[in-house]
């Protein structure tokens, strides 16, 4: 019996760089998608898990579409690379449609997207329609392009191969297109650039059709049907279709689910800018890819398909074992070569060895499969499916219930049992290193990883932590600091400046009494960002003030705000005060309310999230929720403070300051000129301000109070003298993706 046709070296070269190209297309949009929908959707982990739920749907549904097709449609099966380049035509051609309609229709999918006040199953089902009817569509037709290729390929190891060269592109997509593509040409612009990508797949593979004939029906089956050992029998007894698929299931959860938690053990060593979510994304995909490149050889290898998945599994379980060894030591930076050991423990083994099952999978097809493509398609199909539901489990429930260490425990606990059926399956051919591994696989589960899975990762000494609580959003952390402040963290991010700092107090009430001063109304407020709850509770010592909406996007800030007493005046019992849990701007957006006050309390303006609340389409959707006359309050600092001030006066044209923790200002704007409407009635309702301004260390009442007024003037003429460096837009979201001055300028801002 003749052997398989395999592709000659240079054909599958050519196959590898279209596959590179469109693993690489594909992370680009990905990332512009989710940049877009945290604007439509709001910025919090279950909008971000809702585009990443659609985009594996769309995958998986294109899989599954095209292994059917692929058993029907003649012409498809006879022109599979011609086909191939069309599909990735009409990726481009859509992504690049959808891409641009998020970013210059944001009103009309804002007012789709639901209320914030909705019950959360609502929000989410009203969020997962608009996601779904924007990228379902593109994403299908990215789930055909593997399939059709791998038509054109006999040789299972090839397959693999493809599959992982297209994973080391999404890679890279990740990588360029935060670092390259969004940074200089903005989100549209980078879009086209990957859609013009598209268009060159389509016309190399037009042009190089005819040279790539499909595979002849059974040709992949030729090489199992000449196996006679009793080994390999026995294997192919066990691997069989129903259980292949099973395992495509299975290493789907896994990759999905491990990857929450990989990203978030990174963020925590990394940093807290943009940047290193691309950098944490690039990695998990460069070895997963680097893993499915690897199958190939261990293909041609001696030991059997069996002993290299107990191998993946067992030395997974050992690595993870080994990262919680390190975890403490590592996540508190006691020495750098322990956070590069946990790193490499904990996510770069891990992800190589988990990466190894699914392109084993796809490699290792059953008897008796008529066309290879179509079995491709279908283990791609239910791997992404399962990828989907992994990603679903983890990001909406899991990490709530049981947080990052539990989600690795649960997982371990998967291969556990994958293990242990392996050794069952194939105990008669076991070695002794065979046992040894399974073995300390087991006792590593049994003595490390099950005991700590209940613990929160600590991000800072448990001793000095007076709470340390793990959700969706991250690792809340509250520290006794020296002299009875607290310092607030999320993972690595000090959410608000010291409390219990007279300087915070200071700043953060006067950015109350500030737009109170020169707002000509007083009936509705709105605090955007609340963290402690003091300025929320400055606009309540104020009683000509009738309504504040206090808006946070950290639920742990609110479920502890009594550790936050009595700074924040106990907004939290305030029958004038209503507190929403839910994205700031995304609030706004969808409010039908007008206010007589924005106040925006933001900790950094560099943060993924943050910038979007200082961007022009931000402060123009601020103008037009401003009652006539109505003040915006913000706090802007930092070394591009010169461009945050021009960013706001070329929307609001009458801006006032006063200082605000040393290198910065609170700035109030109006687009009507800004008047102390309320002067008189802080003259006579409130000891001439005393009352307000005194507990906060400002002598002399109002009139001290004006004295910094009129130090802001002075500070907003040499600001206004200073030409802006950019414009930060939804689109050209230049502070998000600024590079920082400093070594660690593109890893962390704040802290």
């Amino acid at each position: 019996m003749t052997a398989p046709t395999t592709l000659s070296r240079s054909r599958f070269r050519f196959l590898c760089a279209l596959l590179f190209c469109t693993g690489m297309t594909s992370l680009v949009f990905q990332i512009i998608w989710l940049r877009g929908f945290g604007i439509i959707l709001g910025s919090t982990i279950y909008s971000m898990s809702c585009v990443v739920t659609v985009f594996m749907l769309g995958l998986a549904l294109g899989s599954f579409l095209m292994s059917q097709l692929l058993k029907r449609g003649r012409w498809l099966a006879a022109h599979p690379l011609a086909a191939y380049g069309g599909v990735e035509l009409l990726v481009g051609l859509s992504s690049l449609l959808v891409t641009w309609t998020i970013f210059t229709h944001q009103g009309f999918y804002l007012s789709l997207s639901g209320s914030p006040s909705a019950p959360l199953l609502q929000l989410l089902v009203t969020q997962f329609t608009v996601c779904a009817a924007l990228i379902a569509v593109p994403t299908t037709l990215m789930g055909m392009t593997l399939p059709l290729v791998s038509q054109l390929v006999t040789d299972r190891r090839q397959v693999s191969a493809l599959y992982g060269i297209n994973t080391i592109g999404g890679a890279t997509g990740s990588i360029v297109a935060s670092f390259v593509l969004i940074y200089y040409l903005g989100c549209i612009r980078a879009g086209a650039a990957a859609a013009a990508v598209n268009g060159l797949i389509f016309c190399a593979s037009l042009l190089t059709s005819r040279f790539f004939p499909p595979v002849p029906a059974g040709a992949g089956d030729e090489a199992s049907e000449g196996a006679p050992n009793a080994s390999v029998s026995a294997e192919g007894r066990l691997l069989s279709r129903p259980l292949l698929l099973a395992l495509a299931v299975f290493s789907g959860f896994i990759a999905l689910s491990c990857e929450i938690t990989w990203t978030r053990f990174l963020s925590l060593c990394f940093g807290n800018r943009v940047y290193v979510t691309s950098i944490t994304l690039a990695l998990i995909l460069l070895f997963m890819g680097q893993a499915a490149r690897m199958s190939s050889a261990l293909l041609r290898g001696p030991n059997p398909l069996w002993r290299i998945l107990l191998y993946s599994c067992a030395l997974t379980l050992i690595s993870f074992s080994a990262a919680f060894l390190l975890e403490r030591h590592a996540l508190q930076a006691t020495h750098p070569g322990l956070v590069v050991l946990f790193i490499l423990v904990m996510v770069v083994f891990p992800a190589t060895a988990l990466g190894l099952l699914f392109p084993l999978t796809l490699a290792a097809r059953p008897v008796g499969i008529g066309n290879p493509a179509s079995w491709v398609g279908l283990v791609y199909g239910f791997n992404t499916l399962a990828s989907l539901v992994g990603s679903l489990a983890s990001g909406y429930v899991l990490i709530n219930l049981i947080g990052s260490n539990g989600l690795i425990a649960f997982n371990s606990a998967l291969l556990v049992v994958s293990v242990l059926g392996l050794v069952y399956a194939f105990r008669q051919h076991f070695r002794t290193s065979d046992h040894v591994l399974a073995a300390v696989a087991g006792l590593g589960f049994l003595a490390i990883i099950l005991p700590r899975s209940a613990e929160v990762p600590p991000v800072v000494d448990a001793e000095r932590a007076l709470v340390r609580s793990e959700d969706a959003h991250g690792i809340f952390s509250v520290v006794q600091m020296d002299e009875g402040r607290l310092r607030v963290l999320n993972n690595r991010t000090d959410l608000v400046y010291l409390y219990g700092d007279p300087i915070t107090q200071y700043v953060q009430e006067s950015q109350a009494y500030f737009p109170i001063l020169y707002a000509p109304q007083l009936e509705k407020v709105l605090n955007i960002g609340s963290g402690y709850g003091i300025t929320a509770g400055a606009f309540s010592r104020v009683a000509e003030v009738r309504s504040i909406e206090a808006v946070e996007i950290v639920p742990a800030l609110v479920e502890h705000a009594n550790l936050f007493t009595p700074g924040n005046h106990r907004y939290f019992d305030n029958p004038r005060i209503q507190v929403h849990v839910t994205d700031g701007r995304h609030f706004l957006a969808t409010t039908p309310e007008r206010y007589d006050i924005i106040s925006i309390n933001v900790s950094d303006p560099y943060l993924p999230g943050s910038s979007s609340l200082f961007s022009r389409e931000f402060y123009e959707m601020a103008r037009d929720r401003l009652k006539p006359g109505g003040v915006l309050a913000q706090h802007i600092f930092g070394p591009d403070i010169a461009s945050l001030y021009h960013g706001i006066h070329e929307v609001f044209p009458h801006v006032k300051a006063i200082p605000a923790y040393g290198n910065g200002l609170t700035l109030i704007a109006s687009v009507e000129p800004l008047q102390p409407h309320q002067r008189e009635m802080f003259l006579r309702q409130y000891d001439e301000g005393r009352a307000l301004f005194d507990p906060i260390g400002l002598k002399d009442g109002l009139a001290g109070f004006e004295k910094l007024v009129t130090l802001g003037d002075q500070r907003l003429e040499e600001l206004a003298s200073r030409a802006p460096e950019f414009q930060n837009s939804d689109d050209m979201p230049t502070l998000e993706f600024r590079r920082l001055p400093g070594k660690l300028g593109l890893f962390y801002s704040n802290n």
